[in-house]
């Protein structure tokens, strides 16, 4: 009989754990929705085996991928922010130039 003493208590999880565990996950299921895809059209194309490897490529392929667009979006963002300042610091040259002339 098992005494309480011997038996592995439950540890509560940090949240790297949790967030670690998570990317897993998410990598796992996409490896396996990418091999059934690659399968189902090809049968047995790709071994069962290189499910969490293809399922972290394509993880760390989307992040970049977003990144990517989060990077040209910040960008644009500050081209319409330097353009912005340039047409008001030229309305209120505009504005100064006009007022002068009446």
């Amino acid at each position: 009989m098992w005494n309480s003493q011997y038996t592995a208590q439950p540890t509560a999880q940090s949240w790297l754990d949790q967030a670690l565990t998570f990317l897993y996950t998410a990598a796992h299921w996409l490896g396996q929705a990418i091999v059934g895809v690659v399968n189902g059209l090809i049968p047995n194309l790709i071994s069962a085996e290189l499910i969490d490897p293809i399922g972290s490529l394509a993880l760390l392929t989307i992040i970049v991928v977003l990144v990517g667009v989060f990077e040209a979006l910040r960008r644009l963002a500050y081209w319409v922010v330097g353009l912005g300042w340039l047409l008001l610091v030229l309305r209120i040259v505009l504005d100064k130039i006009a007022a002068k002339s009446l």
